[in-house]
């Protein structure tokens, strides 16, 4: 097997692990049709957790402000043929009150076979 072959192979069986991994965990309710958002069931996941963390991380650093990520409220998940959405309520705490300031909806893209994330949103929710 060539060395192109072999490391295709390696990613493909991480990403395979990886899905197992979120199906394992209850991340979701299994598999439902491309494109459509179904409720993540265990938001405390570890996984689901660092990328809470990471919408959060990217906000500050994108926005200049000093967030720090409480915990997650609820979360939905979109498969796609390029890699995974994810759509979360995220608690927050402002470091100026040190007090659960206010929640946002963060939406995170993830493609696990080539290790790439991005931020797609994070707008506040006005209670």
């Amino acid at each position: 097997m060539a060395f192109g072959q072999y490391r295709f192979f390696l990613l493909m069986s991480a990403a395979l692990l990886l899905l197992t991994e979120v199906f394992a965990n209850g991340e979701s309710n299994g598999p439902v049709g491309i494109g459509e958002w179904t409720p993540i069931k265990n938001v405390i996941n570890p996984h689901v957790h660092e990328l809470g963390e990471f919408a959060v991380r990217e906000y500050n650093y994108r926005a200049r402000k000093d967030l720090k990520f409480h915990n997650i409220v609820h979360g939905e998940i979109q498969w796609l043929s390029s890699g995974t959405n994810y759509r979360f309520v995220i608690a927050v705490i402002d470091d100026e009150n040190l007090r659960i300031s206010n929640k946002y909806v963060a939406r995170v893209w993830e493609n696990i076979a080539v290790g790439a994330k991005t931020l797609d949103a994070f707008t506040p929710i006005n209670d």
